[in-house]
C-alpha cells in the first residue's frame, strides 16, 4: 500500500493525477465512488479537472434504504456537481428500494459491465469505508447494511431528528471493493488520523473493516490530507527521517 501525506490541496491533485493515469489508459473505465465520509474537495477537484469522463461510468458506492435514498439528502445528490460538470457515459446507482434477496444485483451490474477500475472511498471516522461498519464480512458483496448509531448521529441535522434519520443503507461490500483494479482510500484531517493510523499499524481498530492485510498492494493507496502546518512534518515520520523536529521517529510511534 502506498501512503501519501500531504496538505488537503495537495491531496486533492495528486487524486486528480491518479484519476486521470486510469482513464488515460482506460477511457472507458468503471469507477465507483462513495460520497460517504469523502471531502467535498475531492469531488470539486475532478469537476474543476481537464479530465474527460464522457466514456467512463460511474457506479455510486452507497445509498441511504427508502425514501431517504430518494429524497433532497440522498448521498447521490452530492455528485450532481460533478456529473454536471463532468457527463459519464454512465450513471449508476443502488436501488434504495432494493431487499437484501435483490441487492447483490448491483454487483451482477458491475461485472457485467467489466468490473471495477477504481474505487474512491472516504475513510470514516471509525474507519468505516461507504456504509460498510464494523463487523461486515471480506466476502460481502452489495448488501443491506445497518447504519452505526453514531453514524445515524453524524447525519441526523440533514433530516430533522434522529428518529427521521435512514437506518439502513445499501452499500458495495468489502468484496466489491477489492476486486477493483485500484482503490484510492482519502481522509482529511484530524477527523479521520486516529483511523488512518490504526490503518498504519495494521490494526482493525476504530471500525476498520477493511484492515491493512487485504488493503496491502501496489493498487491501494492511502490518501490523508491535513492542513500545511503539519502535513510536512506527518510526511518526514512517515518516511522515518527525523526532520521538523520529528526525534522519536517512527519506530517509536507507531
Amino acid at each position: 500500500m502506498k501512503t501519501i501525506i500531504r496538505t488537503k490541496a495537495d491531496v486533492a491533485k495528486e487524486l486528480t493525477a491518479q484519476v486521470a493515469a486510469v482513464l488515460a489508459s482506460k477511457p472507458e473505465a468503471n469507477i465507483a465512488i462513495s460520497a460517504v465520509d469523502l471531502p467535498a474537495e475531492v469531488l470539486d477537484a475532478l469537476a474543476a479537472s481537464d479530465i474527460a469522463f464522457d466514456r467512463a461510468t460511474l457506479f455510486q458506492a452507497c445509498e441511504y434504504c427508502g425514501a431517504a435514498g430518494k429524497g433532497a439528502h440522498a448521498v447521490g445528490t452530492a455528485f450532481s456537481p460533478l456529473t454536471a460538470a463532468k457527463p459519464f457515459a454512465a450513471v449508476h446507482a443502488p436501488d434504495p428500494d432494493a431487499d437484501a434477496e435483490h441487492a447483490a444485483d448491483y454487483d451482477a451490474a458491475i461485472q457485467a459491465a467489466g468490473g471495477l477500475d477504481l474505487v474512491i472511498l472516504g475513510l470514516g471516522e471509525r474507519g468505516h469505508v461507504a456504509f460498510n461498519e464494523p463487523g461486515a464480512g471480506f466476502g460481502e458483496k452489495t448488501h443491506i447494511a445497518k447504519l452505526a448509531e453514531v453514524t445515524r448521529e453524524a447525519i441526523a441535522a440533514d433530516f430533522g431528528t434522529l428518529e427521521q434519520t435512514p437506518e439502513h443503507g445499501i452499500t458495495i461490500g468489502i468484496h466489491t471493493i477489492l476486486g477493483a483494479k485500484k482503490i484510492l482510500l482519502v481522509g482529511f484531517g484530524a477527523r479521520c488520523a486516529k483511523a488512518a493510523n490504526a490503518t498504519l499499524e495494521q490494526t482493525p481498530e476504530h471500525g476498520i473493516t477493511i484492515g491493512i492485510h487485504t488493503i496491502l498492494g501496489a493498487k491501494k493507496i492511502l490518501l490523508v490530507g491535513f492542513g500545511a502546518r503539519c502535513a510536512k512534518a506527518a510526511n518526514a515520520t512517515l518516511e522515518q527521517t527525523p526532520e521538523h523536529g520529528i526525534t522519536i521517529g517512527i519506530h517509536t510511534i507507531l
